[in-house]
Protein backbone atom coordinates (compact mmCIF):
# COMPACT_ATOMS: atom_id res chain seq x y z
CA UNK A 1 0.00 0.00 0.00
CA UNK A 2 0.93 3.67 -0.53
CA UNK A 3 0.65 6.94 1.33
CA UNK A 4 -1.45 10.02 -0.14
CA UNK A 5 1.73 12.01 -1.12
CA UNK A 6 3.19 8.77 -2.72
CA UNK A 7 -0.37 7.94 -4.75
CA UNK A 8 -0.10 12.39 -5.33
CA UNK A 9 3.54 12.33 -6.77
CA UNK A 10 2.64 9.43 -9.17
CA UNK A 11 -0.56 10.28 -10.33
CA UNK A 12 -1.30 10.48 -13.88
CA UNK A 13 -4.55 12.39 -13.38
CA UNK A 14 -5.82 13.93 -9.87
CA UNK A 15 -10.09 14.85 -9.66
CA UNK A 16 -11.56 16.68 -6.34
CA UNK A 17 -11.99 13.34 -5.43
CA UNK A 18 -9.13 10.98 -6.26
CA UNK A 19 -5.53 10.52 -7.88
CA UNK A 20 -5.70 8.48 -10.27
CA UNK A 21 -2.58 6.10 -10.53
CA UNK A 22 -2.96 3.65 -13.50
CA UNK A 23 -5.98 3.64 -16.33
CA UNK A 24 -6.89 0.78 -18.84
CA UNK A 25 -9.09 1.50 -21.60
CA UNK A 26 -11.49 -1.30 -23.31
CA UNK A 27 -11.54 1.07 -26.08
CA UNK A 28 -11.25 4.52 -27.19
CA UNK A 29 -9.58 6.77 -24.68
CA UNK A 30 -12.67 8.81 -22.64
CA UNK A 31 -15.45 7.31 -24.78
CA UNK A 32 -15.32 3.76 -23.74
CA UNK A 33 -15.21 1.61 -20.39
CA UNK A 34 -11.76 1.87 -17.99
CA UNK A 35 -10.14 -0.08 -15.29
CA UNK A 36 -8.63 2.36 -12.73
CA UNK A 37 -6.56 2.43 -9.94
CA UNK A 38 -7.05 5.17 -7.65
CA UNK A 39 -6.31 6.95 -4.13
CA UNK A 40 -8.91 8.25 -2.76
CA UNK A 41 -8.07 11.57 -1.13
CA UNK A 42 -8.21 10.69 2.98
CA UNK A 43 -8.41 7.22 2.24
CA UNK A 44 -7.17 4.18 0.80
CA UNK A 45 -6.13 2.49 -2.99
CA UNK A 46 -9.21 1.56 -5.02
CA UNK A 47 -9.99 -0.36 -8.14
CA UNK A 48 -12.34 1.20 -10.05
CA UNK A 49 -14.56 0.80 -13.07
CA UNK A 50 -15.67 3.70 -14.92
CA UNK A 51 -17.90 4.16 -17.80
CA UNK A 52 -17.03 7.49 -20.26
CA UNK A 53 -18.98 8.95 -23.02
CA UNK A 54 -17.67 11.75 -25.12
CA UNK A 55 -15.33 12.53 -23.10
CA UNK A 56 -17.22 12.81 -19.95
CA UNK A 57 -17.73 10.32 -17.01
CA UNK A 58 -20.95 8.48 -17.12
CA UNK A 59 -23.13 7.83 -13.55
CA UNK A 60 -24.74 4.81 -15.17
CA UNK A 61 -23.86 1.56 -14.93
CA UNK A 62 -21.39 -0.05 -17.60
CA UNK A 63 -21.76 -2.88 -19.66
CA UNK A 64 -19.58 -5.08 -21.01
CA UNK A 65 -19.40 -8.00 -23.11
CA UNK A 66 -17.55 -10.92 -22.67
CA UNK A 67 -15.01 -10.54 -25.39
CA UNK A 68 -14.51 -6.54 -24.32
CA UNK A 69 -14.23 -7.68 -20.64
CA UNK A 70 -11.00 -9.79 -21.51
CA UNK A 71 -9.43 -7.14 -23.80
CA UNK A 72 -10.07 -4.40 -20.87
CA UNK A 73 -8.39 -7.20 -18.05
CA UNK A 74 -5.45 -7.60 -20.05
CA UNK A 75 -5.01 -4.57 -20.74
CA UNK A 76 -5.50 -3.76 -16.72
CA UNK A 77 -2.63 -6.18 -16.08
CA UNK A 78 -0.53 -4.32 -18.39
CA UNK A 79 -0.89 -0.53 -17.47
CA UNK A 80 0.00 -1.47 -14.13
CA UNK A 81 -3.95 -1.49 -12.59
CA UNK A 82 -3.36 -4.61 -10.25
CA UNK A 83 -0.63 -5.58 -8.15
CA UNK A 84 1.37 -7.97 -7.95
CA UNK A 85 -0.08 -9.42 -4.74
CA UNK A 86 -3.22 -8.86 -6.42
CA UNK A 87 -2.59 -10.64 -9.54
CA UNK A 88 -1.07 -13.88 -7.64
CA UNK A 89 -4.57 -13.68 -5.94
CA UNK A 90 -6.41 -13.68 -8.78
CA UNK A 91 -4.18 -16.82 -10.37
CA UNK A 92 -4.88 -18.40 -7.12
CA UNK A 93 -8.66 -18.43 -7.47
CA UNK A 94 -8.46 -19.44 -11.32
CA UNK A 95 -6.77 -22.42 -10.30
CA UNK A 96 -8.88 -23.78 -7.07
Amino acid sequence: MITEEEAKSIAIKETDYCYVIAQAWEAEPFNSICLERIFTKGGCEEIRMAWWKNGRQTMRPADIDAPGWGRLFSEALKEGVFLDSEKFGMLKSLLS
